[in-house]
């Protein structure tokens, strides 16, 4: 039976036990596998290929929630509605607290003045949390809301009662209900209104500060999704047509003028320029493009123009392929929120209990029915686990969109969890420890510069080969007249030759081109004992120099090596390179351990025989010829080009294709960790001390509800700290 991945937007959830609630209506589909996510607002089913859309849907309506899965869903409050209310309840209350709470300023009927501005701030402020908590109570759930709720309309109605029905209306009465309760040994019961309004705009202030986060923190994925160019000038019939982007299908012949975005990943088919990467890749520098080059959708064409033939358009792009790993990243679970859920499943029936019993001790204890009251609804507020739904949530939410702004997709939670265990990394060389191009390291010569880089452009002018690459691209550093080669003839594996500005001339292998005893025979044998690859230049059957070419060490590799150690993190290479040039890398990098001549089945046994003497083991490599070591590693970081982004299935994928950025992958995901941890410790710590002390009736409700407010902004704020993260390289 095949399955397939549903993506769907939740609207309504107001806390973690709402996710909850929604992971368990789904699960109750046979053959569905769910994950919701609070923070996000979205939840992710593996289902059955014949449990369709609408089913999932229904599930989710039925317990009181918005789903959809073409668009975001109806949420029941946003951002602005929450800050509306917020300033309406805090204007009302100010006055009421002021008057409550200071006797010498309280005149006749003031208790109805109090009423008064307590009414609309207990029934319209509050209305989000009595209509979810109303929605909650249908489904047979109680969940934070439904704690704020009750607290507000106990509190309101036995004032309202008071003022009514009671003595406690009378003109001219100047009881309050004091800030920190204590037992009120008078007749009649007290007023608690500014207890109804205080609690009110508190919880709206933490409300309004968490979605405004949330928002924020959701705000860099939809502007990534919005970078893309919104036309391209497709070419048909010989002329330019402005097409919409959603229109361009693949196969088409795109225009892209100089100074433009290119629209889609494409493959270039005519001219040549450079290309600015660093909105997918984070790299600085530009890239040169020629024909038969991948370019990358929305990267900016810096100089000249291309004509582009498309190969990805729509969901298929890499910058669409890079928002859906870092929205699946926010929306996965660790363990450690998978138990946070399972408490805050169970946590509020106990409050509520908790709450009745503290309210019905303290009545049976002196019968002071207003202390009694107080202390319960203390309990209810002070108990609300907001922190304890943010705290995993939003620092992932914060330590993901980071990455991806250093170039960094961290694909779950179980990534980061895993960075924290990691005691032995595995590194492919090429590629990984080096920048994977060869480059001249050294010249051996006895003729001129600009004579020597005049054969040696002359003769590669025409190959693709990557040595042939590297060696012209040296040659443009000096100035010679540049020469056409004719009679070119390339010996296959050996080398080319032809004649180059009347002289007979060859470039290639010392072992196809003899080379005499002597100085030139020296510098070869220097040159391969380091490790270095030797390509020998022939003018007129003469050896004329020796060239070295080597794949230079990433510039980043020393500095990030360093932090390796730091982290008490060991490095080992596992390399398909021959003995001679890993320990050259190796020696480099004082990298103790390494492997060379290694198979992929060698670098997947290496993978193992480590874990098996008890290490928790990460590999980094390409992603493809490394496939089998990466899928057995306790942790896969996969070095490749923005191209590869999308189909990568790698733990960890690095667009900046540097060992600096593989560092700056662990060193995020532990700072993450970290957060989260600090996150839950205050939130249960809070909880743990709160509740007791609201029980004994040392925190009067408004006290409560600060501090309940103060915990979830303290979550909130912690975690946003997570965006000031650096990079090593910087």
């Amino acid at each position: 039976m095949s399955a397939r991945s549903v993506e769907l937007s939740v609207g309504g959830m107001t806390c973690a036990s709402c996710s909850r609630r929604v992971e368990k209506s789904l699960e109750k589909i046979a053959g569905v596998r769910a994950s919701v996510n609070y923070a996000t607002g979205v939840a992710f089913a593996d289902v059955d290929s014949e449990i369709s859309n609408e089913q999932l849907i229904a599930a989710i309506q039925k317990t009181g929630y918005t789903a959809s899965v073409s668009g975001k869903a109806v949420e029941l409050y946003t951002v602005r509605e929450f800050r509306i209310r917020l300033i309406s309840a805090a204007t009302l209350t100010i006055p009421l607290m002021t008057i409550s709470m200071m006797p010498t300023i309280q005149f006749s009927y003031w208790q109805w003045v109090c009423a008064a501005l307590a009414s609309p701030v207990a029934t319209w402020g509050a209305w989000p949390f009595h209509q979810a908590a109303f929605l909650n109570l249908r489904h047979r759930a109680v969940t934070m809301d439904s704690l704020v709720s009750l607290g507000v309309l106990v509190s309101y109605l036995w004032s309202m009662w008071a003022v009514l029905f009671t003595s406690a209306g009378d003109v001219g009465m100047t009881m309050n209900a004091e800030f920190f309760p204590t037992r009120n040994q008078l007749a009649h019961p007290g007023l608690y209104f500014e207890v109804t309004a205080g609690v009110t705009t508190l919880v709206l202030l933490g409300k309004y500060l968490e979605h405004r986060a949330r928002e924020q923190s959701q705000k860099a994925i939809a502007n990534l999704a919005s970078l893309n160019p919104k036309f391209a000038l497709v070419l048909k019939h010989g002329q330019q047509m402005n097409t919409a982007i959603e229109d361009v299908e693949v196969g088409d012949t795109i225009y892209v003028p100089a100074g433009s975005q290119i629209p889609v990943d494409a493959i270039v088919i005519s001219g040549s320029g450079h290309v600015d990467n660093s909105l997918v890749t984070g790299e600085s520098l530009p890239v040169a493009v020629n024909v038969g080059d991948d370019v990358i959708g929305a990267t900016v064409l810096i100089d000249s123009a291309l004509t582009i033939q498309a190969k990805a358009v729509g969901k298929d792009t890499v910058l669409s392929g890079i928002s859906r790993l870092v929205h699946q990243a926010q929306t996965g679970k660790a363990e450690v929120t998978r138990l946070v859920d399972r408490v805050s499943e169970i946590f509020v029936p106990i409050v509520v209990l908790l709450a009745l019993l503290t309210a019905m001790t303290w009545f049976s204890l002196t019968g002071d029915s207003g202390f009694a009251i107080t202390t319960g609804i203390a309990v209810l507020v002070i108990a609300c686990p907001c922190a304890l739904g943010l705290a995993t949530p939003t620092a992932l939410l914060v330590g993901t969109g980071r990455g991806a702004q250093l170039g960094i997709l961290i694909r779950g939670p179980h990534a980061i969890e895993s960075c924290q265990k990691i005691d032995v990394i595995i590194l492919d060389k090429t590629g990984t420890l080096t920048d994977g191009r060869m480059s001249v390291v050294e010249v051996f010569s006895e003729i001129e510069p600009d004579k020597l880089w005049q054969i040696v452009d002359a003769l590669e002018a025409s190959s693709t080969h990557p040595i042939a690459t590297s060696l012209r691209t040296h040659a443009r550093k000096f100035e010679f007249t540049t020469e056409t080669a004719s009679e070119v003839h390339t010996v296959g594996g050996s080398g080319v030759q032809g004649l180059v500005a009347g002289h007979d001339c060859a470039l290639g292998s010392p072992k196809w081109l003899d080379i005499p005893v002597g100085d030139f025979a020296e510098a070869t044998d220097r040159f391969q004992s380091r490790g270095d690859s030797v390509v020998v230049v022939n003018r007129d059957d003469q050896a004329v120099a020796v060239i070295a070419l080597a794949d230079a060490l990433d510039p980043s590799a020393i500095q990030a090596l360093a932090h390796l150690n730091q982290l008490k993190i060991t490095p080992i290479v596992a390399s398909g390179d021959n003995e001679v040039a890993v320990q050259k890398v190796s020696n480099q990098l004082s990298i103790a351990k390494y492997f060379a001549n290694s198979s992929p089945a060698a670098k997947l046994e290496l993978v193992t025989e480590i874990q098996n003497q008890g290490h928790f083991v990460a590999m980094i490599g390409d992603g493809i010829n490394d496939a089998a070591a990466l899928a057995k590693a306790h942790l896969s970081l996969a070095m490749g080009t923005g191209a590869d982004v999308a189909a990568s299935a790698a733990d960890i994928v690095l667009l900046r294709s540097t060992m600096a950025t593989a560092v700056d992958a662990i060193e995020l995901s532990r700072a993450t960790m970290r957060t989260i941890k600090v996150n839950l410790f205050w939130a249960f710590a809070y909880n743990v001390a709160a509740i007791p002390l609201a029980m004994l009736g040392l925190l009067g409700p408004v006290i409560a509800a600060a501090a309940m407010a103060f915990s979830s902004v303290f979550v909130v704020t912690n975690s946003l700290r997570l965006r000031s993260f650096k990079s090593i390289s910087n």
